[in-house]
Order: C-alpha cells, then sequence, then structure tokens
C-alpha cells in the first residue's frame, strides 16, 4: 500500500529522548549523541492548552439580582501549558525496548523529548515530567506501550531554538 505523502503517519513519528538531572528550558547540547529512541508509535499527541483568566468581581450567590442582566465575563489568554501522550502497538527491537524501560524508569522525573513527523524537518517538543507509564506485556511479540509527560515551560515548535 502506497501512503499518500500529504497525510501524516504516526508510525513515521520519531520520539527521542534524555533524562535530565532537573528541570530546564535549554536543550541539552548532548541530545544528538546520548538520545534514546522510542519505537514508531500508532499515535502522539502534544498539545498545547492556555488557560484564560477574567479580572471580572465574581458573583456572590443569589446574583444577578431578580430583573438584572447576567453580565458576560471577557476572559484573556493567561498561561500555557502542554502534554505529550504517547500509545501504539509496537514490536520494539532490543534497544528500542531498553529507551521504553528508561523512559518509565523516569517516572516523576525530567527528560528533554522530541518528536518529529515525517513530514517535518525540525523536532518539536522540550522539557517535560513522565507523569504516567504503561506495562507492556507482550502478546505474539505486538506489544502495547503508553506514556503521558507534563511539560515544563515552554514547548517549542522548533526545539532548535531551545538554545542559551
Amino acid at each position: 500500500m502506497t501512503k499518500n505523502p500529504e497525510v501524516t503517519y504516526g508510525e513515521t513519528s520519531q520520539f527521542r529522548f534524555m533524562p535530565l538531572p532537573g528541570p530546564t528550558e535549554v536543550r541539552p547540547a548532548n541530545f544528538d549523541a546520548q538520545a534514546l529512541s522510542l519505537p514508531e508509535l500508532t499515535t502522539s499527541d502534544m498539545p498545547v492548552t492556555i488557560s484564560t483568566k477574567s479580572d471580572a468581581a465574581p458573583k456572590m450567590y443569589g446574583s444577578p439580582a431578580a430583573g438584572t442582566e447576567v453580565t458576560y465575563a471577557k476572559p484573556r489568554p493567561d498561561q500555557g501549558s502542554w502534554t505529550v501522550s504517547l500509545s501504539g502497538n509496537v514490536q520494539p527491537t532490543a534497544d528500542e525496548r531498553a529507551a521504553m524501560v528508561a523512559l518509565f524508569a523516569q517516572a516523576g522525573k525530567y527528560v528533554w523529548i522530541e518528536r518529529r513527523t515525517h513530514l517535518d524537518d525540525r523536532n518539536e517538543g522540550g522539557c517535560a515530567i513522565v507523569t504516567a507509564t504503561g506495562k507492556p506485556v507482550p502478546a505474539d511479540g505486538i506489544v502495547t506501550f503508553t506514556a503521558t509527560l507534563t511539560g515544563y515551560g515552554r514547548k517549542f515548535d522548533d526545539t532548535g531554538l531551545a538554545i542559551p
């Protein structure tokens, strides 16, 4: 089957990560040489969420008073946050399985993580905390792999810009 070159396919995305001693918003200088590669994944997502805030006075219980209109807040953007979700049915090589185990060992710790889809010429990602992991148990050599990370600081659409 020939794949449409204009469609992004999850199984062709590249995920690499590197354990960190602590949080940072600077791409590790040795990332390209030291990063561990995860297997191709069925799906991955790296959404950014922007919270909103409004400085309007809060309504008290029982308001608005009878006969008055409801007023509507005019929120504005506030802080952003981002997450990473990884999942897939994979058949990892020995090196990829070791990388999966290394990622699971980072639960509650910081990593630098980057994703590149087959249509991109740059990596996206940044520093994140590994917040959830699955336990891959193979069936006929296929492993269901899941992990979730929560970003620390900025998510870079191009990690090449995450330099001092």
